[in-house]
């Protein structure tokens, strides 16, 4: 019988920390969603640390991106948000006393005596790490500031035989390290600012994280940040690496896979729910048949032992039925108007006066049965707002066989002058007898129809087009039609 795996029990104090140098990626935002989902689960706490001590990629508009993207995901914090740069004195504090115990020292060695020193540990088929010398003479230090060097300070891994650095992940299981595998690395920088390994480490302890949970691209930082903490005297929460996320390919996700980053998805039309419903998906399964969960749901059930250690796939055309179904579930009114937020927030409503918005909610049913996402709208109903604007494949299908087409057109548009009023139900019935009549089939009668009206092969319902857009227009859109049909099969 095959081992039952740990599970996060009692209040989880729990943290996501990430670097604000780009846009929250979906990658990012799982982890996030994992930490919330443990958090909310065992009534623990879930923080939210931003680590921006890489100055020079580190930017405010980034941060507020990711400020902004977890306040549409609704995946709030517990505690007032904490910035890593100014902790500083912290860092500052730990470099010191790890310096002043001996588990660290400064580190003289520039570019090429790294190099040398990876190289000769090749050529004897060792592990490429780094060993700093550490006893140096004044008149050598004093040799190194006159070429204009500084040391970083390095933290000393100890070399006792069969050292390790060993600890239980609540995904991997046992995970083990040896010493000789990790090089003596960096814990400050030649300016004195820290690095991840260092900063993590103490902000961990410090703020007293009883479990780190992140991608497992961080494993081998783990053992690191394990020996920093051990050497400042503090304890090691618990960790789960989960499993890295692949797009259907199965190669790392990336832009190259469509929208990557949570705003892109929020742009694209994606609703909340889908999003976080999808990212919980991601390498957990509640069971095998279950695909759709509420947020309430998700918190619920959310367990780490479920976590796979197996790549996740982010499929957009997965995302994109899921989202479909949570717009069809919703009742119109509502959809009516999340419809209407996204559309005022890409700029839609402005660009297609003078009063769009009231188009919308006459179309929006309409579109509601076919709308994958949100941005799709134009696509679907955009021939409401505008003249007609006819598509050149849409042209060509009418005009393949332009007799045919002359004869249905002619019948529609015969019909639809007697229809009052001009709803739907009567527009299906006069429709639908002219089909009768002629003994066509229902394709080859009605998509021309839709053709002439919406200038596109894809758009709402015929009937619901037709009384959407009115007596007057869809009369005028016929006879311009029929006009240039009669044009065209004249001059053949």
């Amino acid at each position: 019988m095959a081992k039952t795996r740990e599970e996060i029990t009692g209040p989880a104090r729990v943290r996501f920390a990430p670097s604000p140098t780009g846009n929250l990626h979906v990658g990012g935002a799982r982890t996030a969603l994992f930490n919330w989902l443990i958090a909310r689960n065992t009534g623990g706490q879930f923080v939210l640390r931003i680590e921006d001590t890489d100055r020079e990629r580190s930017t405010p508009e980034s941060e507020a991106q990711i400020l902004r993207a977890m306040e549409w995901l609704g995946l709030d914090h517990d505690e007032e948000l904490v910035r890593q740069s100014e902790r500083g004195d912290r860092h500052r504090a730990a470099v010191d006393k790890l310096l002043e115990s001996g588990a660290a020292y400064e580190a003289w060695e520039n570019e090429e005596e790294l190099e040398q020193m990876r190289a000769a540990a090749r050529a004897d088929k060792r592990a490429p790490v780094v060993r700093g010398r550490r006893n140096h003479t004044d008149d050598e230090i004093a040799a190194f500031r006159s070429e204009g060097r500084e040391p970083v300070t390095r933290f000393a891994v100890s070399q006792a035989d069969d050292a390790a650095v060993e600890f239980t992940d609540y995904v991997r299981g046992t995970v083990r390290f040896a010493h000789d595998q990790i090089e003596d690395f960096v814990i400050a920088r030649s300016d004195g600012t820290p690095t991840y390994n260092l900063a993590a480490a103490v902000d961990d302890t410090e703020m007293e994280i009883s479990h780190v949970v992140r991608g497992e691209d961080h494993l081998s930082n783990t053992p690191k940040q394990i020996l920093v903490m051990r050497a400042l005297g503090g304890s090691e929460p618990r960790y789960a690496h989960i499993p890295l996320i692949a797009g259907p390919d199965k190669k790392r996700l990336s832009k190259r896979h469509g929208a990557a980053s949570v705003e892109e998805l929020r742009d694209a039309g994606y609703l909340p729910k889908t999003v976080i419903n999808s990212l919980a998906l991601l390498g957990w399964s509640y069971d095998d048949k279950t695909t759709m969960l509420s947020v309430e749901e998700l918190i619920e059930h959310f367990s780490i032992a479920r976590v796979s250690k197996s790549p996740a796939v982010f499929d957009l055309a997965k995302l994109d039925k899921m989202n479909g179904r949570y717009l069809r579930l919703m009742p119109d009114d509502e959809f009516t108007e999340v419809l209407l937020e996204h559309l005022e927030r890409s700029g839609y409503l402005a660009e297609h006066g003078p009063d769009p918005a009231e188009t919308v909610r006459v179309a929006a049913p309409l579109v509601k049965r076919k709308i994958s996402r949100l941005n799709e709208y134009d696509d679907l109903a955009g021939w409401l707002h505008r003249d007609l604007e006819m598509q050149p494949e849409a042209w060509e299908q009418i005009t393949a066989d332009t007799k045919h087409s002359i004869q249905v057109i002619g019948a529609g548009l015969g019909r639809l002058q007697s229809v009052e009023p001009f709803e739907v139900d009567p527009i299906r019935e006069a429709l639908s007898d002219e089909l009768h009549i002629l003994g066509e089939a229902a394709r080859d009668f009605l998509e021309p129809q839709r053709i002439v009206i919406t200038g596109q092969t894809i758009s709402t319902g015929i009937y619901e087009s037709l009384a959407a857009l009115g007596k007057e227009e869809s009369l005028n859109r016929y006879r311009s039609a029929m006009g240039k049909l009669a044009e065209l099969w004249s001059d053949a």
